[in-house]
Order: C-alpha cells, then structure tokens, then sequence
C-alpha cells in the first residue's frame, strides 16, 4: 500500500511530494517497522515516473523477500541545477561547477545540509509520528548525486541513519570535504554502509571514470578501519543508469536489512 503527502522544506523555500510504501500486513497488526528513505524517490517504485523509464524495483523486491519494512520516496528537483543544489553537501569548486553547467560564475551545490536537516527534523519525525517506525532503524540509499547526500546524511549523522546504501557515488566533488566528515566521527558498531561503482560510471568519460574509481577507493581506505559492517564492491563493464542500480538492489538490501 502506499500513500502519499506533500510536505514544505520551509528552509529551502519549496515543496515535495512524498509517497510512502507501508507492508503489506500493515494495517493487520501491531508490528514495527524499519524505515528507508530514498532519493531521486521519483525511481524507486514504478517504471512510468522514473527518469529513464526503468525502476528500482523495490516494491517487487520487498514483496518478493517478504521484507517488512516502510519505505519513504522523496523525488528530486528537477528545476535548473536544483538536484545538484540540494544533493550537493557543499559547494561544488568554480572549474567543476562550470564543467556541469556550462555557465561561468554559476556555483552548484550547498543546500545539502539543510535538506538532510529537514529530513532529520521534519520529515522523519512526521514519518515516525505517523507510522509505528522502528525510530531508531531509520536507512536511506541514493545513487550518483543521491548517492553523495545519502553517504553525507550516513556520516554526518551516525547517530540517525544507522544503514546507508550509496551506489555509483560521485565523491570525487568533495573527497576533501568528506574525510574531513569522517575523521571527525566514530560509527557505531550496529551501524551498516553499502557502497558500488562500476567500471564506466564517467557517461563516455575516461577521466571521469578515473574520477569515480580514484575517489571511491580513497572513501574505502577512509573508511575500512572506522566501520564494523562496511561493504564495497566494483562491477566490471557497469554503467551509469538505473537499469544497473536495479540489478544491485538486492545486493544491498541484503546487506543492510539481512546480513
């Protein structure tokens, strides 16, 4: 069953509409449930809404596993460069801003921290106010630009997004911002966080594909030594795109949910 809302970012001075996948027994007992929130939510569930015409397919997948658990789609914006504004932590540098737009002057990035604060503050409070949540199991998995706000909102604040999945992430934008995030926290044990990328994330780019491989081996040498369940894995001869992302959903589901 799934039910939707829209919900004011009042900080970021716009509006979202949220749809929320309850269990199938949901409302034929008592049970708690872990929540995942997920980004470019637009992909999450149906093929028709989502941005190359190919889903996640997380509905399938958890009906499937007879996983209980409420999921929370949050789409991106589309507007302009929004979805680089509000998945970018902080401001992207003046020579990779221009690489993405094209526009001399035009800084991208910077709002993540506000939209990962609404999360933490309005939305997740509203979600666990609403539905019998299991408060503190709370996820949330992204890929690309979803993938860098999810690993921030994981590292950033440990303490509420206890698991993480972030495919094909693009740390490269931030790879100083991001050790500095987490030489500067401890990571519960319980805490999980999944992380891919395949061989030609770069979209036709060999530089960018060197871009991607660099900067997630250096999150793993970050990370491997600070985290009790940390998973990463490399796809030979992967892409960039959702029909990829579908494929690792049951890896990482697994992972964060079964392991």
């Amino acid at each position: 069953m799934n039910v939707s809302f829209r919900m004011r970012i009042e900080e970021l001075k716009r509006d979202r509409k949220i749809t929320v996948y309850l269990p199938e027994d949901y409302y034929h007992s008592d049970k708690r449930y872990p929540v995942l929130y997920i980004q470019d939510g637009q992909n999450a569930f149906f093929d028709r809404p989502s941005y190359s015409g190919v889903s996640w397919g997380f509905l399938e997948y958890v009906q499937l596993m007879h996983l209980d658990i409420i999921m929370v789609a949050i789409p991106c914006n589309f507007n302009d460069f929004k979805r680089m504004d509000e998945y970018g932590p902080w401001p992207i540098s003046e020579e990779l801003s221009f690489q993405e737009t094209g526009m001399k002057g035009k800084i991208i990035g910077g709002e993540g921290d506000k939209y990962v604060k609404w999360m933490i503050r309005e939305l997740k409070p509203y979600i666990d106010r609403r539905f019998r949540t299991m408060k503190d199991d709370t996820g949330i998995v992204g890929s690309s630009m979803g993938g860098v706000i999810s690993a921030y909102a994981a590292l950033a604040y440990p303490e509420v997004f206890r698991k993480c999945a972030a495919l094909s992430t693009a740390y490269w934008f931030y790879l100083d911002e991001f050790e500095e995030v987490i030489d500067s926290h401890e990571y519960p044990l319980e805490n999980r966080f999944y992380f891919d990328l395949g061989e030609f994330e770069g979209c036709g780019s060999e530089l960018m594909d060197e871009w991607y491989i660099e900067s997630n081996n250096m999150i793993y040498s970050l990370l491997k030594d600070k985290m009790e369940n940390l998973a990463y894995h490399y796809f030979e001869g992967a892409k960039h795109n959702e029909s990829e992302w579908r494929q690792r959903v049951p890896l990482f589901m697994e992972f964060l949910y079964e392991g």
